[in-house]
Order: C-alpha cells, then structure tokens, then sequence
C-alpha cells in the first residue's frame, strides 16, 4: 500500500514532534522551515566565541521517574544534557536590601519566608502546602495523555484517579490569578516574589506545579543549549526517514473543494500532500494563508480575545568574567529603573549561563537581561533603522550603567553585546507580535482546550503552542502527538510509538 504523504509547515519542535509521530504511523512526511536551523524558538546564534540562547529558559520531566520521560525518548529529546536546578530562582529585593532562594529543599524554602514575611504566615504556609500537595502525583502528563477530542468518560476516570492526591490544587481557589493570590500579603516583597516567581496572570496552581517539578529534582537547563536540544529531535526526525528541507517559506496552502492538498513556497513551487499540518503561528495560517475561511466563534473569539503572552527585549552580554556564586535566574526589585520603551523598568531579570562551559571559553561568562515590552513600540521603530539603531543603543548603555552598580568591572569586560527585541523575534518566527510563547496562560485558559481542526476544511491539522491552550516544551511536544492520534483515528488506524 502506497504510504500517504503530510506536508508540516514549520520545523519549530511543534512541528518536528508532529513529523516524528507521524513518521512512527507510517506516514511519508516532509517539513518545510523557512529558517536554516530547526527549533523555532528554540534558538541559539553565535557572536564571536560565545553563543546567545534566546529560547528555552528550563525544562521538566526529561528523565525517569515522571510519565513525560517515555514522551521525551520517543522524540529523542532524552538525549540532550540538562543540568538539574536546585534553586529556581533568587529573588533580591533592593529596596529592603534583602533576598531569598527559590529551592528546591521546601523546608528551607518555607523557612526562608517565615523568616522576612513573618506578617504572612498563613498564606506562606498555604502556598508551600499546595506545592507539597502537586508534588504528590505525576501530574507531568495531565491533562495530555490523550486529545481532548478523543477523551470518553472511562478515560477521564482514569486520569482523575491518577491524579486524585493533587487534583483538588486545580479546582476552585487554587484556579485564582496569581496577581488576585497576593492581594492580601502585607510585605510588598513577598508580593513580587510570587507576582515575578513565572507571571502575574497565571493561576497559583501553575507556580505550584513548577515548583513542584523543582521539588521532585524534575525541572533543569539545557547544558547545550536550545539548538542543541531542537537538533535532538531533528536526529530522531531523520532517523525516521523524513525529509526536512530549510530555507524554504510556505506562502500559501493549497486548498481544493474545502480540503488542504499542499502547499506553495515564497519562491513559488508548489507540492501536493495528503495532508497539510501547520505548526507555526496560528493567525497566519488561519486568517491570512486560508484567509479566515474556515472558523466558528470559538476561533474568532480566540485570537480576537484572548490574551498571547508578552514579548520581551533580550540583551545579552559576553563577559571576561565568572559569576560562579550567581544562580542561573535572578530577579531585581532594583532602586533604580531602567527604561524600557517609555516605560521606567523595577523588575530586572538576568540570566547567568554559568552552569555550562557550552556557552562561553573558559574563565568567560555570557549574561542576559530581559524586559518584558511592548510590541507595538518596537515594530513601529523598525521601520526607521536608524533610529531602531539608536534605541537599542541606548538600551543597551543604560544595562551596562546598571550593572556596572552591582557588578563592578564588568564594563570593561564586556567582549560582545547582543540584542534581540520582539521585532527580531517575529521576524524569525513571525509568531503574532513577537510572542515566544503563545496563548497566555491564564485561569481562564488553562482548563480550556483548543480544537486541531478548523470547520469545513478536511485533511488539515494543527500543531504547536498556537494549538495549545498554554506554551512550553512540554504542550508543544504533545501538540504533535496528539494531531497523529486524530488523524490516524480519523483513518481507522491504531496509533503507535516507537522507543
């Protein structure tokens, strides 16, 4: 019997995952990337000896004992190097001169707090308990096991049996926003903590999730970096026998009486399937290349209202110096603010890549300085590169005075500057105003599902975080999975993996 052929657009992990499952359910599959790397935002770029990662910050459940491992070697991701984190974060306070560690030793943690918020006891003690009650269970896989669509009462059981010792953290309050969490903690410091500890907007029970994974020894860094951990998946693609050609844009998805058969390119080929699955950012693909033809209310709805998170700037620095007492994350409620786009910045996160000598020659160190930011803002001063230029400039100094403050020297050691805003991003991605991570995950969100297919459009699927209710290595992995699941139950086919 002749194999039937999916063409994926995008080589991102979404669309790799996809590709690998399909692969495994006999398919004939060919990606198209219009980047000559794959990962998406799974990125990485050199500048001179040192190599910038702007892509995944951590990751959990990539080795055994938790049932996302059997997912990761599936896809061939348990073959890259993590570096296990103790501490999640630090967090400094420079208006009360005090700071703490997230770690990953609870006691400590719960210690560490009573001690400098002692006004909020209470909520600490509820905060740590919810992360003790996450971390009873394997919840690595919740709510990912199967696709929604394919879920019958039997299965959903299941699955809430499984979980029965942590579910009650995603019911009711523990639902609640994190910025609506702490508006009854007195100490302004312990507020931030958990404001910044991930974002404002997400439920509590997403931090006790991830701290749970901290917990459990579960959650660490990529020792090779992002590209490194896409090229994983790219080996296990290939090993397969799928056909992955860089450099090469979709423009535009053939349709023919209401089903996708192909696609063509930017340089205007065209390639028949029989299948199309897009794995790169939703609004392109279902609002311009199929020009918002096949959608319902729930579609229009969803990317009318629904929150995608914030882009960010990314400054990155390569540094003649070792940071070897600095934890790999450190948040800064800083004294003195830093403007970014209009806006005077207190928050300051940096990213020490200290805990690998991938990043940078010996005895050297690369950092990084994150703000979240506005889209519009950046977007509209592309338009000038001069003045683009300019601001990035000027960005770029005012990072450099700050940390000139708490790291004394590092100007004149500062061998290589980097700067990426969401105008990089989205041109590398072209992800929906320069977002790195989908849907914003909020209460809302985060218990609500998004289909894989539009209405009256057959043999077209989609994958990635676009397709997901929540971003992350994680979702976007599954997203793969979980569109072959469908379309081999569409065809009457047992779905398999290969390990």
């Amino acid at each position: 019997m002749t194999q039937k052929s999916i063409i994926i657009i995008g080589g991102g992990l979404g669309g790799l995952s996809t590709g690998i499952y399909a692969l495994m359910n006999d398919y004939n599959v060919t990606i198209f990337e219009k980047n000559p790397v794959p990962g998406g935002l799974a990125a990485c770029w050199k500048r001179k000896q040192y190599l910038i990662d702007g892509g995944i910050h951590f990751i959990a459940g990539y080795k055994p004992g938790l049932s996302l491992y059997k997912v990761f070697k599936e896809v061939g991701a348990h073959k890259a190097e993590y570096v296990d984190l103790d501490v999640y974060a630090r967090y400094i306070d420079e208006t009360s001169n005090r700071s703490i560690d997230i770690s990953a030793d609870l006691d400590k943690f719960q210690n560490d707090m009573l001690s400098l918020f002692p006004w909020d006891k209470r909520i600490i003690k509820h905060f740590i308990k919810g992360t003790r009650g996450m971390a009873k269970s394997d919840i690595s896989e919740f709510g990912f096991k199967k696709p929604a669509e394919l879920m019958k009462t039997k299965d959903w059981i299941a699955e809430f049996w499984k979980n029965r010792k942590s579910l009650r953290y995603f019911l009711g309050k523990s639902m609640m926003e994190v910025k609506k969490y702490t508006e009854n903690i007195k100490d302004p410091m312990f507020k931030e903590l958990l404001l910044y500890m991930f974002l404002p907007e997400v439920p509590i029970a997403f931090l006790w999730m991830i701290l749970s994974f901290v917990y459990q020894n579960q959650l660490g860094v990529l020792k090779n970096g992002s590209l490194d951990f896409s090229r994983k998946l790219e080996d296990r693609f290939l090993e397969l026998g799928g056909v992955i050609k860089y450099q090469s844009k979709v423009d535009d998805i053939l349709v023919k009486d209401d089903k996708a058969v192909g696609v063509i390119l930017e340089d205007g080929s065209a390639f028949n399937s029989d299948f199309v699955i897009s794995a790169i950012d939703g609004y392109t693909a279902i609002f311009k290349m199929l020009e918002g033809k096949y959608v319902n209310e729930n579609i229009k709805n969803r990317y009318a209202n629904w929150k995608t998170v914030e882009p960010f700037v990314c400054i990155s620095f390569g540094v003649a110096m070792e940071f070897k007492d600095e934890v790999w994350m450190t948040f800064f409620k800083t004294t003195d603010s830093i403007r970014v786009a209009n806006e005077d910045k207190y928050q300051v996160m940096i990213r020490f890549f200290n805990y690998s000598e991938s990043f940078a020659p010996k005895g050297k160190s690369v950092i990084q300085v994150d703000f979240e930011t506005e889209w519009e803002y950046w977007f509209e001063l592309s338009k000038d590169k001069k003045k683009y230029n300019e601001e990035k400039k000027k960005l770029v100094e005012q990072v450099i005075k700050w940390l000139e403050k708490r790291y004394p020297g590092i100007t004149e050691k500062i061998e290589v500057t980097d700067v990426a805003t969401p105008y990089t991003f989205w041109r590398y991605t072209l992800n929906k105003e320069g977002a790195y991570m989908g849907f914003l995950p909020t209460s809302k969100t985060f218990t609500a599902s998004v289909e894989k297919e539009l209405p009256g459009l057959d043999c077209f699927y989609m994958a990635g975080q676009w397709a997901m209710t929540t971003g992350g290595v994680q979702t976007v992995i599954y997203s793969g999975r979980h569109v072959i699941e469908l379309l081999c139950h569409k065809e009457g086919k047992t779905f398999k993996t290969l390990t």
